[in-house]
């Protein structure tokens, strides 16, 4: 099988077969090699017809045979990922937040740069091999070699090998051995400064934190850490909010917030910081939220920068690990609708082959407008668990044994063979 991928662009052709009878199809621009004419090689998903178009298909474009949504990218391998999700919603609705708050990402509190130092021309043979080793991921490796004349990369690379290793104080020392040599380079310097920052940062040392995140420059990394810093401090005072002027100053500080499902923004970082805070006092379910509580929760969730699936999952899974039922319920029911009607939105649903997910979709929809997620979970279950969906394939309508997935992924100029 040829590399598998569904990222677009101008140039992506991927080849569909099933995985039985052989019936294949491509799906993206004719090769630019005048083999073909110029258009666009498409596939629906719901009668599983291929369609030679003038150009890629549209938002709104329609199968000329069945009148299903055509697409310029293959969706249905997202099949499987949109089942997980709802399933995962229900069942945080339904009391049991640990399946969506697996698949939330970890985003960093505080960053750092722990890439190896470059190798450069001139390095001795014992500078060599440590970067190396370093750069292999051989850390302990590393340490085991003997330390090369005191320079600059020589101790990061070791402060790297430390902190990969969880050595938090050893790394910290060999970052001070950084700083303490002279000269040291104005990039070497905010460097290590970015590094021994979050370090400190972590363990809770926000004023040795704040002074070398002072002096960490101005990269990305160096100005989240300087926002994320400016909110832990801001909470660290007071039962609320941190002051409005803290948050102001710590976007500032931050940029423009990424909606990237992984990314972290401020928005995101304060409430993951004040649903643990409440955690720590007692907070469970069965404990019953003070108002105060609840007034300052509420209020943070209109600090997220975005209204992405993954920004109301992290607020549902707040709310579920602190029990409270009722802001569950307002956060999970619409968010699983949603979820639900753009599963049946899907053309690959629309289709005779897979009648029985449209149908255990829709079932698990009437469930939930009955506000019923365990009943909805219970109908969704025999879909999430379809092999061939897990395999991010559908089946196959040409013989009805079987499936049909992405087989090769071609990039413009590449042969198709």
């Amino acid at each position: 099988m040829c590399r598998v991928s569904v990222a677009s662009s101008s140039g992506t052709r991927w080849r569909l077969a099933c995985d039985t009878c052989g019936v294949a199809a491509w799906v993206g621009p004719h090769p630019a090699d005048g083999a073909a004419a110029p258009g666009y090689d498409a596939w629906c998903e719901s009668c599983q017809t291929p369609h030679a178009l003038t150009a890629a298909p549209g938002v709104r474009s329609l199968c000329p045979r069945c009148s299903a949504p055509i697409f310029a990218l293959p969706r249905f391998v997202e099949l499987w990922g949109e089942l997980q999700h709802l399933d995962a919603v229900l069942g945080a609705w339904a009391g049991d937040p640990q399946p969506l708050a697996t698949l939330l990402p970890e985003r960093p509190r505080f960053v750092t740069d722990l890439d190896p130092p470059a190798p450069a021309a001139g390095d001795p043979p014992a500078l060599v091999a440590l970067v190396d080793a370093v750069a292999r991921g051989d850390y302990r490796g590393a340490l085991a070699l003997a330390l090369p004349a005191a320079s600059p990369r020589a101790h990061t690379a070791r402060a790297i090998a430390r902190e990969r290793l969880g050595d938090v104080a050893a790394a910290l020392a060999d970052w001070d051995a950084v700083l303490a040599l002279h000269p040291l380079s104005p990039t070497a310097a905010s460097r290590a400064h970015l590094a021994r920052g979050s370090l400190h940062a972590r363990a809770g040392r926000l004023a040795a934190a704040r002074a070398d995140l002072e002096r960490a420059g101005n990269s990305a990394a160096a100005r989240w850490d300087r926002a994320s810093l400016q909110v832990h401090a801001g909470l660290a005072t007071g039962d609320s909010l941190p002051d409005a002027g803290v948050l102001v100053r710590a976007r500032a500080e931050a940029g423009e917030a990424s909606a990237y499902w992984s990314d972290p923004t401020i928005g995101r970082l304060l409430w993951a910081l004040l649903i643990e805070r409440e955690l720590a006092r007692g907070a469970a379910p069965g404990v019953p939220l003070s108002v105060a509580s609840r007034a300052t929760l509420r209020a943070a969730e209109t600090e997220f920068e975005h209204a992405t699936f993954w920004d109301r999952a992290m607020m549902l899974v707040g709310w579920a690990r602190l029990g409270a039922q009722d802001e569950v319920t307002r956060i999970a029911s619409p968010l699983a609708r949603e979820q639900s009607a753009a599963l049946l939105d899907e053309p690959a649903l629309h289709g005779r082959p897979l009648v029985s997910v449209t149908a255990a979709v829709a079932a698990a929809r009437a469930a939930m407008d009955m506000g019923d997620p365990v009943d909805a979970r219970h109908s969704l279950a025999e879909a999430f668990a379809r092999e061939d969906l897990k395999r991010f394939r559908i089946p196959c309508a040409s013989c009805g044994r079987g499936a049909i997935g992405i087989d090769e992924t071609v990039e413009s100029g590449d042969d198709e063979g």
